[in-house]
């Protein structure tokens, strides 16, 4: 907290105090969006005209053996129930003052949803490419008209370029970019170190499970980008605390074995053993390189999260969760968590501190990015096209092309 007469920390003036956090970060901390990544021309109020509600909150959990939890809930107040709608609002304020009116996108479910639902709002035409393995927790308000969805029963991959193939035959613009991500995440940055600085104390680490790792990509660019112009302190920069699940953890082994690239030997998915399906992304390339030199800079350690220790740990979060008023979803009519992504990071979090690895009197903060969300019994989309190995890629293509009265631009 400033101390009397001590002036405020420079980015006290990328806030905006008429606009509540839990109603939307990214119009709270529009200023910062603008300073960090002035490049992508983002306009506060077209912002505002797209934003549906991308509010975060603070919760604790009960400290455990002397370190402090607390959680940074991104999926009760988010319009799509995942920290993706902050992707989704900033992704189509730039596609609306960029004129565009169609779109490609593949994701593991989430993205997908926040973009499915942001489109619509913003009246861009989306062809959205998911795999089937993930449209169970799919609402299906957020598909239909503009936004198309194609389910894929295929290899992560396969999904990816199948998607890249239809946006190249048919000129389409491929989503998301990832400056607009990169730049969505700022406002966590920045709901961080005003939450740091008024309710919780300085943070140590800061605690996410990763897939392709575009959040904690963004929240420490915005980080490095405020302290480069002398408005935030090294010392305020808490230190990365990053899980991946181990049957698909490429950015947990080449961290881990001191790599600054992602190479075969540590891409190894076991897409039957997937705790949380929609962390599909099995080699997250050249965004790996960017996160290991963020987190040489910062601090910082990866580590996998097993079926064991999900197995162990994962009731005991859940209920710390729901009493602390952050309950997770269950799929209807069951007790299985529909979205497990945030109760990993919960479980990654107890096993470092059983670890050692958090110690006494230390803050860690919660990632919560996904968890609550409302489905009714057999209510899933419908996939306008269901994709699957009866044919050649180029014959998809061809026939997602008919389907959507898709044209090849001339010559």
């Amino acid at each position: 907290m400033t101390i009397p007469g001590e002036r405020s920390p420079g980015w006290r003036d990328l806030v905006v105090p008429t606009q509540a956090a839990t109603r939307s970060v990214i119009l709270r901390y529009a200023p910062a969006l603008e300073l960090v990544h002035p490049q992508l021309g983002l306009d506060r109020e077209r912002l505002a005209a797209c934003s549906l509600g991308e509010g975060i909150a603070l919760r604790r959990l009960p400290s455990r053996k002397g370190v402090n939890i607390v959680v940074f809930d991104e999926t009760s107040h988010m319009h799509t129930g995942t920290y993706k709608a902050l992707d989704a609002c900033v992704t189509t304020a730039a596609l609306t003052s960029a004129g565009a009116r169609r779109v490609v996108a593949s994701s593991g479910g989430n993205l997908s949803a926040a973009l499915g639902a942001y489109c619509q709002h913003a009246g861009i035409e989306a062809l959205l490419f998911q795999p089937a393995s993930t449209l169970f927790k799919q609402n299906p308000r957020f598909f239909g008209g503009s936004s198309r969805l194609i389910s894929v029963d295929l290899p992560e991959p396969e999904v990816k370029s199948l998607a890249r193939a239809v946006a190249e035959r048919f000129s389409i613009r491929s989503i998301p970019d990832t400056g607009w991500r990169l730049a969505a995440s700022a406002a966590r940055a920045m709901f961080l170190l005003e939450a740091s600085e008024d309710a919780i104390g300085e943070v140590d680490f800061l605690a996410q499970t990763l897939c392709a790792g575009f959040g904690p990509i963004g929240i420490y660019t915005c980080l490095a980008a405020l302290r480069a112009q002398g408005l935030l302190r090294a010392a305020r920069v808490p230190r990365l605390l990053g899980f991946q699940q181990e049957a698909n953890a490429p950015i947990a082994r080449a961290w881990r074995a001191g790599e600054s690239r992602i190479s075969a030997q540590h891409v190894a998915p076991r897409p039957d053993r997937y705790i949380e399906p929609g962390l599909y992304n099995t080699n997250p390339g050249r965004h790996y390189d960017r996160l290991a030199g963020l987190m040489r800079s910062f601090g910082g350690e990866m580590m996998t999260i097993g079926d064991e220790d999900y197995r162990r740990m994962s009731d005991l979060v859940r209920r710390d969760l729901s009493d602390a008023g952050a309950p997770l979803s269950t799929l209807p009519g069951t007790d299985a968590v529909l979205e497990k992504t945030g109760l990993m990071t919960g479980v990654g979090i107890y096993r470092a501190i059983d670890d050692g690895l958090l110690q006494r009197g230390e803050t860690v903060a919660y990632l919560l990015t996904g968890g609550r969300r409302e489905l009714r019994a057999g209510a899933v989309p419908t996939p306008e096209l269901v994709v699957d190995g009866s044919r050649d890629e180029a014959a998809w293509v061809s026939l997602i092309g008919e389907r959507f009265g898709l044209t090849e631009p001339p010559g």
